[in-house]
């Protein structure tokens, strides 16, 4: 039977700690540069090289997941890495097109399909099925953290902070695309309301928070998500330094994993 592990990258986040196949799961770790504003920092193709060297001194088969590649240059950097490595196993790169807890939910069910035996082939496949099944709305006030990404223009980031609304995006094909502006975290938890009202009864709903709590409290979204789906999982997770330094350290974003056969 092939041995096949999972790379992805540090701006994962999962739904649990422990999950079947944690073990063969591995991460490729960003770099976050302290000089404020903050920045994240890619992993590089040489990284990359080196990391498919040493997995594949244990393993036949590594699926690489990376976050979106319209986010970052990790999905790019990844690919060229497969041409260069000279790696021994079989490496298969896919662009999860999400990032956060989005990308850690594929990372697990991959990870469980390792588990369970599945080849490198089927578990690629089922990983592609589910990434359209995965829905994002980021809340970011700090705008000039995308400008500094190459995310949006750095005189549009500028006016819309002034502004002082809350601007929301959602991702669509791996691609920020912004939806909205609303004045209020009232107006912002409506909006989330409005947005899991579109499911019938999701997999699992996340929260990500960052510093600030108070725009937005996870109590009452979890109650609406309780009382609205009683058997979905509702998860809430702290902002990692990557996805920070990303999208500002103020982000909220809200994800929702559809089941399988939904839609």
């Amino acid at each position: 039977m092939s041995r096949v592990c999972i790379l992805t990258d540090s701006t994962a986040q999962f739904t649990r700690p422990n999950f079947p196949g944690r073990e063969r799961v591995f991460v490729a770790p960003f770099d976050v540069q302290p000089a404020a504003p903050s920045r994240a920092i890619p992993v590089s193709r040489l990284a990359f090289v080196q990391l498919f060297a040493q997995l594949s001194q244990e393993f036949d088969a590594i699926l690489t997941l990376t976050s979106s590649a319209l986010l970052n240059p990790t999905f790019t950097n990844a690919l060229s890495a497969t041409v260069q490595s000279g790696s021994q196993a079989s490496v298969e790169v896919v662009d999860s097109q999400s990032t956060a807890v989005g990308l850690g939910y594929l990372v697990q069910l991959a990870a469980g399909l390792v588990s369970a035996g599945a080849s490198l082939k089927e578990i690629e496949r089922q990983v592609r099925v589910s990434i359209p099944r995965i829905y994002t709305l980021f809340c970011i006030p700090e705008l000039t953290c995308l400008a500094q990404a190459g995310l949006l223009e750095l005189s549009q980031a500028q006016a819309g902070e002034i502004m002082g609304l809350l601007p929301i995006f959602t991702l669509e094909d791996g691609r920020l695309m912004p939806t909205q502006k609303v004045r209020t975290p009232r107006h912002l938890f409506e909006t989330f309301q409005e947005f899991l009202s579109e499911f019938e009864q999701p997999a699992h709903v996340a929260l990500l928070r960052g510093v600030d709590h108070t725009t937005i409290r996870a109590r009452p979204l979890r109650q609406f998500v309780q009382e609205t789906f009683p058997e979905t999982p509702f998860s809430e997770h702290s902002l990692n330094p990557f996805l920070a330094a990303l999208f500002g350290p103020h982000c909220i974003g809200l994800v929702v994993m559809e089941k399988p056969e939904a839609r």
